[in-house]
């Protein structure tokens, strides 16, 4: 060779004898006259070249047309993914339409080949960085994959007909295929001789048939087709159809050919590994990963990437997975298990003697900075998306610009990785093999250390020690802490076997039927039989089981709970510092059980749950305090967690703001549905703050009563938008607990519709007043809003349903009864025409002011209060149940009703409007006109709490207390007393105080009351 330039790069080269052996073959090719003419920059990068790749040097000799790609100017920039694409689409898409597979396989593995060359040269010249020679290396692989699919596809539709299945109408659609690159390929970080893990993913199962016509469906080649030869036939599954396909896939991309392989195919990464099948439907996924997902299987998952087919498909696949990979939340000795997974990856996978040269899996390692990365990336990422990602650099520089990892050790990481992935690509270039260790043979150690810049071995050993040694004690800091003791340890290890012990331990945490209950915290803890169940979430349930059985109380015949008599008022109910004692340990595992099922995903709730444990407290003590709510979260499960999530449950929520929510709906074209799921959102919200004690006592009243406010309001603006109304035809005036803001749990709303219209149009008002009605009470698969009473109208049932304003007025001065009078006492507008309700109020206010200054008592006799006692009397002996005066908290002797007559005679006496019963007795007390005030306020809450346990139980208007002993000790648990007996006793005091107020303020005496 005359060129000088040649000869002076030889003799600069890091391998001078393999660089003049390579110039000299070249030279003998085509290729020899432009060797001759070559710059000594390109001479320097084609000694560079052969110096650091035996193999790459024989594939240009091999090649010597190839030689006018490496020209210097190529190899400034890296190609890009959308250039490489365009130039195999080129000459694919003339391939494919004449059919000409073979040439076209041939073509993709020359193009790779020369595209390794190229990179390679970059690499070793130094214009490039391990960054983009990773991004270029996967953009190749990613443009072969694809154009192989294609081949493969197309050839199998021609031989066996297309896939279809039938969507949720009925129809035929195209079942689309996707290839998703895992690992490396994945997270576009690929290496020379990489192998490339792949996951194969189908939309649906179906059929395919072979057509006439290609791309026809089959119910449109059946309506074309009028003889049965030509009707479409059903020839194979979609499974064993995209099965063929991915065989095929696989076998033309690591076949060995002429023109070279294309790649390994590492397929283990797939659900059950190689005795799982080799491809999946979309659903069939789903359920893997909800139900034996594991923890390496999310952080192989964070760097899934479509790399070929239906990138629809590849986005639903994502949106499925997205839980899985990127959960909410996670307990941080999930690093306690990602550190033992790298424990067995140094003394299993990986040789001793080789532990400290393996750039890879060795100690401080690649697979270290990349654990450290998808680590902090599942801790994270499902609360902080911007951190998503499937790269290893660009999720470290994140976790430090958002001050989530230190900044200093960010950047010793990332120094690291390039350093040692630089490495790593010099070890698998010289041959083209699959080696990540540096070799022992002192040439082979000094030319790598000059390939990476270095004048000594000693040199590069110091750097290399510098960046493991640094990446190791990061390592060590993140997953290498001791493991606390867990309660779990301390419960039997298996159920298989200590059956007996699980009972016995299960008696003494309360629980009724501990042969029954075994079984079932079994299958809480290891799943159902016929499932397989991953270690991870079987440790995940154990966890929990502790938890659980903290809050069933010891000795449940005794009731020994920490509740004294001293703090007894202060702990009543489901208060914040109420003991949180389970009442019914049997029944909330049994709605466990239910509600597990229903959730679905069982690994993600585990994980959820271990997590963030106030989550699983909570669903316990539901599940115990409420039967209704139950029922509620296990027909729509993820509803609890989101409200505890999104932090909902601090929020208390006015009319308006609820109002406003409801507006959201008004698009829907089914408002009886819209209405109603809201409506249990807000019961399920609402529920929660009760039993947790986030609101006041009577704030939980209050809010049930803003939510029917605003769903009465909505119900009169859907009503008036249907038939085009500009203002409200009539107002919604509440009474009783409605009126007085004091719905309960499971409370019939009592309304009367006021007009100030014509008698004419009062049947035309009567049906706008029915379709209110309807869409509130009307009961539907969702149930119902609330149940809808106007029966205390004027006149009752036989009275018009809507009603003037003057008629009103007209009936309750003439002709109402004294009882139909108290009612005005909490008359209060909720919904329509305020300005109407305003002047009802009004109205009202003057009728059912017995004072001396107004005088309309004289229509009732002198004596109306005592009146008003002998109906109480009445209420007391008809309504309460024969022998159970002490259950009946009330209607019997002491119950709520005697506060409440209290409450609307003092409003009767005065002249007072006060609708809420509790504000009337504030009121009597701070105008000194109720002896005894103070202390009916305090009883009269304490009976009203036990009366809205008893009511969130069931949702139902319950006002007599069990009286078999086992529901009574679980009442007595959930209003927070320690045994039956406290509670009977403290029950007898409550209703004792209140009837001795009562009896005073009416002038009974104690022997008439």
């Amino acid at each position: 060779m005359k060129n000088p330039a040649i000869a002076k790069a030889i003799r600069s080269a890091v391998d001078p004898e393999r660089a003049r052996h390579f110039f000299d073959l070249l030279s003998e090719t085509d290729a020899g006259a432009a060797l001759e003419k070559i710059s000594p920059e390109q001479a320097n990068l084609l000694a560079a070249l052969f110096s650091g790749s035996q193999a790459l040097g024989n594939s240009l000799a091999a090649h010597p047309a190839w030689l006018s790609h490496l020209e210097v100017e190529h190899l400034r920039f890296p190609r890009r993914g959308q250039g490489l694409r365009q130039e195999v689409h080129g000459w694919l898409a003339a391939l494919l339409k004449n059919k000409d597979y073979g040439t076209a396989l041939g073509h993709v593995r020359e193009f790779k080949q020369r595209e390794m060359l190229r990179i390679a040269a970059r690499d070793l010249a130094h214009p490039g960085h391990v960054p983009e020679i990773t991004r270029e290396i996967s953009d190749v692989a990613d443009v072969c994959l694809e154009a192989v699919w294609q081949i493969c596809r197309r050839q199998l539709a021609e031989r066996f007909g297309e896939p279809w299945h039938q969507d949720a109408q009925g129809g035929w659609q195209r079942t689309e295929f996707c290839i998703l690159g895992m690992g490396k390929l994945g997270g576009q970080e690929l290496n020379y001789s990489s192998d490339v893990d792949v996951l194969f993913v189908y939309s649906e199962e179906g059929q395919v048939f072979k057509c006439g016509s290609a791309g026809v469906s089959p119910a449109s080649a059946r309506s074309q087709s009028r003889q049965d030869a030509a009707a479409p036939r059903s020839v194979m599954s979609n499974h064993q159809f995209f099965t063929r396909l991915a065989e095929a896939f696989i076998a033309e991309v690591s076949r060995p050919a002429p023109e070279g392989m294309l790649y390994r195919i590492d397929l283990r990464l797939r659900p059950e590994g190689d005795s799982g099948p080799l491809c999946r439907s979309l659903g069939s996924y789903e359920n893997y990963y909800a139900q034996w997902g594991q923890t390496w299987e999310r952080m192989m998952l964070i760097k899934a990437r479509l790399v070929a087919g239906n990138r629809n498909l590849a986005g639903e696949f994502f949106e499925t997975i997205q839980s899985f990979r990127y959960p909410r939340s996670i307990q941080e000795t999930v690093l306690h298990e990602i550190g033992a997974m790298k424990d067995r990856i140094e003394n299993e996978v990986v040789r001793a003697e080789e532990l400290e040269r393996n750039v890879k899996l060795g100690r401080g390692g690649i697979r270290e900075v990349e654990f450290i990365a998808q680590s902090q990336q599942l801790l994270q990422a499902g609360r902080l998306p911007f951190l998503q990602g499937a790269q290893t650099l660009p999720a470290l520089e994140k976790l430090a610009q958002y001050d989530l990892f230190p900044d200093a050790e960010a950047r010793a990481l990332r120094d690291a990785y390039c350093f040692l992935r630089d490495v790593e690509h010099r070890l698998q270039m010289e041959e083209n093999l699959q080696t990540h260790t540096i070799p022992t043979d002192r040439a082979a150690r000094e030319r790598l250390a000059k390939l990476m810049q270095f004048k000594t071995v000693a040199a590069f050993e110091t750097e290399r020690r510098k960046h493991t040694d640094c990446v190791r004690a990061i390592f060590n800091r993140l997953f290498k802490t001791e493991k606390p003791a867990a309660p779990e340890d301390r419960l039997p290890r298996e159920f298989s076997g200590a059956e007996a012990e699980w009972e016995k331990l299960l008696a003494e945490h309360s629980f009724r039927e501990p042969e029954k209950m075994v079984p079932l915290l079994r299958e809480f803890a290891e799943g159902p039989g016929y499932v397989h169940v991953s270690s991870r979430t079987v440790e995940l349930a154990r966890r929990l089981l502790p938890r659980l059985l903290a809050m069933c109380p010891r000795n449940r015949r005794t009731g020994i709970l920490p509740v004294s008599k001293s703090n007894q008022k202060k702990n009543n109910g489901d208060r914040p510092n109420a003991v949180l004692t389970l009442s019914d340990p049997d029944r909330v595992v049994t709605r466990l059980d239910s509600f597990i099922a229903a959730y679905g995903a069982r690994s993600t709730l585990f994980e959820l749950w271990n997590s963030n444990p106030a989550i699983f407290d909570l669903v316990a003590l539901l599940f115990d305090r409420s039967e209704f709510l139950a029922e509620l979260a296990i027909r729509t499960p993820d509803m609890v967690d989101v409200l505890v999530t999104s932090g909902r449950l601090r929020r208390r929520k006015t009319s308006e703001e609820a109002l406003r929510d409801l507006r959201h709906g008004l698009a829907d074209a089914d408002q009886k549905l819209w209405l109603r799921r809201y409506h249990q959102a807000e019961l399920m919200r609402i529920g929660l703050r009760d039993i947790l004690g986030l609101a006041d006592p009577e704030q939980y009243l209050t809010e049930l009563s803003a939510l029917a406010d605003a769903c009465l309001q909505y119900a009169v603006e859907s009503v008036m938008r249907r038939h085009k109304l500009k203002a409200p035809p009539f107002v919604i005036v509440g009474l009783g607990k409605l009126g007085g803001a004091e719905i309960d749990y499971g409370s019939d709303l009592d309304i009367i519709f006021v007009a100030d219209a014509p008698a004419k149009n009062l049947p035309k008002l009567g049906r706008l007043a029915l379709e209110v009605m309807d869409l509130i009470s009307t009961r539907t698969e969702l149930g119902l809003v609330f149940h809808m009473d106007a029966r205390l109208r004027p006149d009752g049932e036989k009275g018009l349903l809507v009603n003037t304003l003057g008629a009103n007025e007209e009936y309750y001065r003439e002709r109402a009864q004294l009882w139909e009078i108290q009612t005005l006492t909490r008359a209060r507008a909720v919904a329509g025409n305020f300005k109407l309700g305003a002047r009802f109020q009004k109205m009202a206010a003057c009728l059912a002011d017995f004072s001396k200054r107004r005088g309309f008592s004289t229509r009732f006799g002198a004596d109306w209060k005592n009146k008003i006692h002998e109906m109480r009397m009445r209420i007391e002996k008809e309504r309460t149940p024969a022998g159970k005066d002490d259950l009946a908290i009330k209607t019997g002797r002491g119950g709520l009703v005697d506060a409440e007559f209290i409450a609307q005679a003092l409003c009767l006496e005065n002249g007072w409007h006060e609708a809420n019963t509790l504000r009337a007795l504030e009121r009597g007390r701070e105008a000194g006109v109720l002896p005894g005030a103070e202390k009916l306020i305090e009883n009269y809450r304490q009976l009203r709490r036990v009366e809205g346990i008893l009511r969130r139980w069931s949702y139902e208007g319950e006002t007599v207390l069990p009286d078999d002993p086992e529901p009574y000790h679980r009442v007595s648990v959930r209003c927070g007393f320690a045994t039956p007996e406290e509670f009977r006793e403290a029950l007898a005091v409550w209703r004792r105080v209140v009837r001795e107020v009562y009896a005073a303020f009416f002038g009974t005496g104690r022997k008439k009351g």
